[in-house]
């Protein structure tokens, strides 16, 4: 590492030098998936020292859960966008938030391997257990609000609006998970016809 990188990596506000480190992790992880995320490899990709990551981190699942945060933040903030084009209709709403789900920029499997590595790590880590938590509650929140919203547009009657949107959520991972695995499997835009047949399913009164 050189004396010019470290000073210049030195000048950063903290906000910006955590989110280099956040960043470094992103990068080891596309490099080498699990593999990468050492502190070592870390420290060398961000051109940083280990001194420097407990600074602003303390432990280790610090780190990490940072940037899986980031990776969350990134993900709404793409959702938020595509809703924000659609306008107020409840409709078109869900619609967007089904296309975005299925767009290149998110079915990239760079993004997804990001993903099914740290859904790896949930288990084995209290700190990312907590984050885990914190991501998908707001997921489904998001998804219960775009629920109830078309249900009082439509008349849909639905007992359990709390597991209708767990069921649609367990769909959309489930096709996540299986497109990443094997982009084979099915084409993006089945994928949108799936989700489109189980609100159909919704409208006929699955969840009433």
């Amino acid at each position: 590492m050189s004396k010019r990188k470290s000073k210049s990596f030195q000048r950063q506000p903290s906000a910006d030098r955590r989110r280099h480190l956040g960043e470094a992790v992103l990068r080891c992880i596309l490099k080498d998936g699990g593999a990468g995320l050492s502190v070592r490899r870390i420290a060398a990709e961000a051109g940083v020292s280990l001194g420097l990551i407990r600074y602003h981190f303390g432990q280790f699942d610090e780190l990490i859960a940072y940037a899986f945060d980031m990776t969350t933040d990134a993900f709404f903030q793409t959702i938020e966008a595509a809703l924000e084009r659609a306008g107020p209709n409840p409709q078109a709403r869900l619609d967007a938030f089904i296309a975005v789900s299925f767009s290149p920029l998110m079915l990239d499997r760079d993004v997804l391997g990001v993903w099914v590595v740290f859904w790896g790590l949930i288990l084995h880590s209290r700190r990312m257990g907590s984050a885990q938590r914190r991501e998908y509650s707001l997921y489904i929140a998001l998804v219960e609000g775009l629920l109830s919203a078309l249900a009082a547009a439509e008349g849909i009657p639905i007992r359990n609006i709390k597991l209708a949107s767990v069921g649609f959520t367990a769909l959309m991972d489930g096709l996540w998970l299986a497109w990443c695995l094997n982009p084979a499997a099915f084409q993006p835009a089945q994928g949108v016809s799936l989700c489109r047949m189980w609100l159909e399913g919704l409208r006929r009164g699955a969840y009433a």
